[in-house]
């Protein structure tokens, strides 16, 4: 067994993302990625790891990863822990991704082999857009990522996938997997239908005058932003955790009937307040935080925003180096040079950065630039 080798089973956002961030946290080690056929041009695209294959490669690869990463919906991994259980060796450690924990762990229980242990992964991270070519290196710094051990898990195992999860920037988080269900139903499967019910609702009003995209702010746009997300990437959570969201939407249905009744009795103040204290104390909202530190918070989400776009800049590069390769174009081009920094110049300006931080900047992209269409460099195939 190569024990520095990883196989992710499914590449789209999420394993797609674990992919990206492997590539640079782990170089010495192989990550292989398998999805379907026809996903396979897609993640040649984003820059995936080369050991790419498909779900029929799947014996080829898992006999000798040391992690495999099922990083599907949650009925596809289901599925996918029948398909791969014949074929891993004992030493082997399974994680998955799924947004629901109990039915997985069950399963996993009475598929996977003696001697080979599997951990139920849950990221909480994510987005509304699906498929690799959403995937993000930086998906998962500083979030949580819940691990569900069975009892006889042996710490060696649990440890592997920890040191994972960290060089994913993430925090791991031990969690019993019927209290992350029931956790999960309110904080994360609640607030997608309350989306979907707030948009139909919003669609419903909007019948008559049509204007909800002209006048929909952005409280509306925040509330409802995972709305657009694909149901079929939600079908298996609902199926899953059927219960503890029937539990969940019924208390909301009865928080939204006191609410009703405090307002028609001219009475929420009570009830308001003592949901803005709570709010207040979760996340960014936190009192105790210094000024200081919440600036230096938005500097580095400023500060990974122009690495991502850095990035898809990048990757953009490497593309017309490869057409200027084929049409046997030269990689330089002085005259287009100096039209970019003079646009670059004028929109600097306007934005009221200083001339020589714009200069200095685009030099080192260009030069970067440069190299990576070089048939030498980087960015040659």
């Amino acid at each position: 067994m190569d024990r520095n080798k990883i196989t992710i089973v499914g590449c789209g956002l999420i394993g797609g993302s674990i992919a990206l961030a492997l590539k640079n946290r782990r170089p010495a080690w192989t990550v292989a990625c398998l999805d379907l056929p026809e996903r396979l041009p897609a993640l040649r695209e984003a820059g995936l790891p080369a050991e790419l294959g498909t779900l029929e490669d799947t014996p080829e690869h898992l006999h000798d990863s040391a992690i495999v990463v099922l990083a599907a919906p949650v009925q596809a991994i289901l599925e996918l822990l029948e398909r791969i259980a014949p074929h891993l060796r004992p030493g082997t450690v399974v994680t998955d991704v799924g947004s629901t924990k109990k039915a997985v762990m069950e399963k996993a229980r009475l598929c996977i082999p003696n001697g080979i242990q599997f951990i139920g992964g849950h990221p909480i991270a994510g987005s509304e857009r699906s498929g690799v070519e959403a995937a993000d290196p930086l998906l998962f710094s500083e979030r949580f990522w819940a691990l569900c051990p069975y009892d006889d898990t042996p710490p060696a195992a649990l440890l592997a996938v920890m040191d994972m999860v960290e060089d994913l920037l993430a925090l791991p988080l031990a969690i019993d997997p019927e209290e992350h269900d029931r956790i999960m139903a309110v904080v994360s499967h609640l607030p997608q239908l309350v989306a979907v019910a707030l948009m139909h609702a919003a669609m419903r009003a909007d019948a008559a005058h049509g204007m909800m995209e002209v006048l929909a702010g952005r409280a509306f746009l925040d509330l409802t932003r995972i709305a657009a997300s694909d149901f079929e990437m939600w079908k298996g959570i609902l199926e899953t955790n059927g219960a503890a969201i029937g539990e969940a939407l019924e208390r909301f249905a009865r928080s939204l009937s006191e609410l009703r009744a405090a307002l028609a009795a001219g009475d929420a103040a009570l009830l308001w307040e003592q949901v803005a204290r709570r709010r207040r104390r979760m996340g960014a909202d936190n009192p105790p935080r210094s000024r200081k530190t919440d600036l230096r918070l938005i500097v580095d989400r400023c500060d990974k925003q122009l690495l991502g776009a850095l990035a898809a800049r990048m990757q953009v590069v490497r593309r017309i180096g490869r057409l200027k390769m084929s049409q046997q174009a030269p990689v330089r081009d002085p005259e287009r040079e100096r039209r970019l920094m003079d646009r670059r110049s004028e929109w600097g300006k306007a934005l009221g950065l200083p001339q020589d931080l714009i200069d200095e900047l685009f030099a080192v992209i260009l030069r970067h630039s440069t190299r990576l269409q070089s048939p030498a460099g980087p960015g040659a195939q």
